[in-house]
């Protein structure tokens, strides 16, 4: 009878914690508002009325965590975080990558970590700040949690992480536009919640060029996320583009681009393609930038190594009719850094329309 008691008392002692341990996570809950205005740190240019040329770099960064070295746990791998030299390896190559881009219209960041265990609570968005004097800077937070739980045996813990935008021009507004997406709870506590950010900038001839950083929603099979964060980015660029406005919406968009062909890669590495595919319906007519020879993503289910990682293209711009594409690249680094390689575009505003 007291080995019963004793079993008895300690499954009720457990049952407890657990129940005390997600009432904290309900009570800390990040509960992002549809619509918030994003502060703007730093100075930036004013943007000339006659500039027609803009270039841009997208980067997921992976909290300067998922270097060649890495694998994490959540996709296969065993690891949670790289040893603290190993980060500080990722986070200034990370670095000294962008401060070789400072001549760089904007700079479009996503898991940047603002005070997270698994970047050992490095404010990296500060970092790449110091490395890009003159640009101003912006951060949407789409991850706040108390305390991640998984795995039980080195639980990741505190994170804090977003995209971030760094610019060489001061937009006259920047609105961080929440998803809505959400996956079943109690998941949904100690998982992102996904957003995009918006930055306008009035130009000469009156019309907006409208600025998009994106980071969309994965591990949701079938797409269950994925597609409704397509339909809302859908009905918001059409509807800036049907003003007159300018789009332009680059990231990590989670999807294959439309038209990516994995033949077409030649860097020897293995290559896949993410279900399910993008919709015809999404944005047709606008164009859809990316270098379909280099991959942007790798799998983290084992350490970086060609011709056996599986890799794809996930990360790419999109652009609305009236802009004209002049180069579009992706720098090869051999996933270096982190489990993405960063996309370079440059466009021309098309002031005569279509």
């Amino acid at each position: 009878m007291r080995v019963i008691r004793i079993l008895g008392g300690t499954l009720v002692t457990a049952l407890c914690l657990f129940i005390g341990f997600l009432l904290y996570l309900m009570v800390t809950d990040f509960q992002p508002e549809p619509v918030e205005v994003i502060p703007i740190w730093g100075t930036g240019n004013s943007l000339s009325p006659s500039k027609t040329e803009f270039s841009f770099l997208s980067w997921n960064v992976g909290y300067c965590g998922l270097g060649s070295g890495m694998d994490f746990f959540y996709e296969g791998g065993k690891r949670v975080r790289p040893e603290i030299n190993e980060f500080k390896n990722y986070l200034g190559g990370v670095i000294h990558t962008l401060s070789g881009m400072d001549s760089v219209d904007f700079i479009f960041l996503q898991e940047a970590d603002l005070h997270s265990k698994r970047s050992y609570f490095t404010n990296e968005v500060e970092e790449v700040s110091k490395c890009l004097p003159g640009y101003c800077s912006l951060f949407a937070k789409n991850y706040d949690t108390r305390f991640v739980p998984v795995p039980l045996t080195d639980p990741m813990g505190r994170v804090i992480s977003g995209i971030a935008s760094f610019n060489r021009f001061k937009p006259q507004k920047a609105e961080r536009i929440d998803f809505g997406t959400r996956f079943p709870w109690p998941k949904q506590l100690v998982f992102l919640k996904r957003c995009f950010m918006v930055m306008r900038f009035k130009l000469g001839d009156g019309k907006d060029l409208v600025v998009i950083n994106t980071h969309n929603s994965t591990f949701d099979k079938g797409g269950m996320l994925r597609k409704p964060e397509l339909q809302k980015l859908h009905t918001f660029m059409m509807t800036e583009y049907a003003r007159g406005n300018y789009v332009i919406c680059g990231g990590d968009w989670n999807n294959n681009p439309r038209g990516f062909d994995p033949g077409y890669i030649h860097s020897g590495d293995r290559v896949k393609t993410v279900d399910p595919p993008l919709d015809t319906t999404f944005i047709p007519g606008w164009r859809f930038l990316f270098d379909p020879t280099m991959p942007t993503n790798r799998d983290v289910d084992m350490p970086y190594r060609k011709s056996e990682t599986q890799t794809t293209i996930i990360d790419f711009f999109v652009v609305s009719p009236n802009i004209d594409v002049r180069m579009v690249k992706t720098i090869s680094n051999r996933f270096a850094f982190s489990d993405h390689q960063p996309v370079y575009v440059k466009v021309h505003l098309n002031q005569k329309g279509i």
